[in-house]
């Protein structure tokens, strides 16, 4: 598995959440690029509830990254898209949950106008490196 060091260098403004300002990865021999993952479920339903949405999604990144033989722990960076900031607390939730007892991965989050599926109120794309 690759080394993996998370900072938060001095001299910068802590995370305002659970996150990582920085990810170095050392000695990496495999990358796996996770595309945004909507909260869309196998029949194509979408729902209202903005947890049930960020669980799905969570959901969506275990089975991708499992796909690929990776966890939670080989995840160097996410980049989170939320069309509302009532979606932050869900989805910041199960982002800590997420990454429990590791260190959190560098992260950016976003609030957009909209995304391609207007019934999705979160979408997560993820950086993993082993």
């Amino acid at each position: 598995m690759a080394e993996i060091v998370f900072a938060n260098p001095p001299g910068m403004a802590r995370p305002a959440a659970r996150y990582s300002l920085t990810a170095e990865v050392r000695e990496a021999r495999r990358w796996v690029l996770v595309s945004g993952q909507l909260p869309i479920a196998a029949d194509g339903s979408v729902p209202a509830d903005l947890g049930a949405q960020a669980d799905l999604v969570i959901a969506h990144l275990r089975a991708a990254l499992a796909h690929h033989g990776l966890d939670p722990g080989h995840v160097v960076k996410l980049t989170t898209y939320l069309t509302t900031r009532e979606a932050r607390l869900p989805w910041q939730q199960r982002r800590d949950a997420l990454f429990a007892g590791l260190p959190p991965p560098a992260s950016t989050q976003v609030i957009v106008a909209g995304l391609a599926d207007p019934r999705c109120a979160i979408e997560v794309e993820a950086i993993a490196a082993a």
